[in-house]
């Protein structure tokens, strides 16, 4: 019995050990893809909505910025589903207005609906839009079910959004004109990876990974609620129903998490505030360097921790933007030193996005986390939401 107990204890033991470094496998594997991307995005985002530009000038870098979003999201699918296998995905509960997170994420397929002629409808009639979850979890959510609407609707088509109070649940309807779906694939359509049948190359066809609905099914579900499809079959639309608990929400304070591909509008931001930059990637320090600058910012750059703590001496510093994956002394380390310190306030612009890093960010001091690549708009955001605090 012993010697079975010892040999459980070295399995277990050893299964930890395989998790751990699975876990910084993949956190390391997200810091790599993002990092690159980061850059790219930031002067894309911003070049695609600067006045100064000819409109064909804002069109290329407009779709620039659309296939570097599309890549971000496919990273967030794969690291989502991970989470979820491995029942780490979890959620920050707060106030959340549902109408406005349908809004925002009928502006973030609008281009795409353009782009189509796609007639979108939405209806939002319940006498209550406030509920108690995660709003960028759910945003996800819709996002990835207009998404799919999207992809599978022929140019032309329509699409009708609607919500209501059906007894204590607020149903959330997408029907779309598109392709419909085959009773068959009606019971795998949630399942990962899976997108339509193969046989047909529907997955090729149409792009993507088959996350996003596993994905949506998950997040809806950690929010106590349901989500189904239906279809009459091929080329007959398809329906996708959301329903979410109609529980009274409870008070809330200012959320510290900024979504890294947030696209509402900017609070005032107020210039003429020394920040401190700190991040060891140069394309990423150039470019947030410049973009700061042009929004009136005075900008202190730096690589590295060490040079962080030596600006703060010579110059009066207003904000911290900080990598966390510093070289020597990390970005938490410099940030909860500066903060005691100093009395600063941080914003975190990583590639680390999983939960334990964000939290490792919030304690910290930071008071938003960003993961790359960040959009202009989310940058922006960020900054607003800090200094106006």
């Amino acid at each position: 019995m012993a010697e079975s107990l010892e040999r459980e204890k070295l399995a277990r033991e050893k299964a930890e050990s395989a998790n751990r470094a699975k876990d910084y496998f993949l956190a390391s594997l997200s810091h790599e893809l993002r990092t690159p991307l980061n850059p790219i995005l930031l002067l894309a985002s911003d070049g695609s909505e600067n006045a100064d530009f000819p409109p064909e000038i804002r069109t290329y870098f407009q779709t620039i910025r659309k296939n570097i979003e599309l890549e971000a999201r496919l990273i967030d699918d794969l690291l989502d589903i991970t989470r979820i296998t491995h029942g780490k995905l979890s959620l920050h509960l707060n106030v959340v207005d549902v109408k406005m997170v349908l809004e925002e994420a009928i502006r973030y397929v609008r281009p795409e609906l353009d782009e189509k002629l796609i007639d979108l409808q939405f209806h939002f009639v319940s006498p209550s839009r406030h509920f108690q979850g995660d709003d960028a979890r759910l945003h996800q959510v819709f996002w990835n079910v207009l998404k799919n609407a999207v992809k599978f609707t022929p140019p032309r088509g329509t699409i009708t959004i609607s919500a209501q109070l059906v007894e204590n649940y607020l149903r959330i309807s997408v029907t779309d004109t598109g392709i419909g779906i085959n009773p068959a694939e009606l019971g795998q359509i949630f399942d990962a990876f899976s997108q339509g049948d193969p046989a047909k190359n529907v997955g090729h066809r149409f792009g993507g990974l088959g996350l996003g609905l596993a994905i949506a099914r998950k997040l809806v579900e950690m929010h106590n609620g349901r989500i189904a499809a239906t279809s009459e079959g091929p080329g007959k639309g398809a329906t996708f129903t959301i329903e979410l608990p109609a529980v009274k929400p409870a008070k809330s304070s200012l959320p510290i998490l900024a979504s890294s591909l947030e696209t509402s509008s900017p609070r005032a931001i107020k210039p003429a505030i020394c920040v401190l930059l700190v991040e060891d990637h140069e394309p990423t320090r150039m470019a947030l360097s410049h973009l700061l600058s042009r929004r009136g910012f005075k900008v202190v750059s730096v690589s590295n921790a060490a040079e962080a703590r030596n600006a703060v001496t010579k110059e009066k510093i207003g904000l911290v933007i900080s990598d966390i994956g510093l070289p020597a002394e990390n970005g938490n380390e410099l940030m909860k030193h500066l903060s005691i310190s100093f009395g600063l306030k941080g914003i975190a612009l990583t590639g680390y996005g999983m939960e334990e890093d964000i939290e490792k960010c919030r304690v910290s001091g930071f008071g938003a986390h960003l993961v790359k690549p960040v959009n202009i708009h989310a940058l922006e955001n960020a900054l607003a939401l800090v200094l106006n605090h």
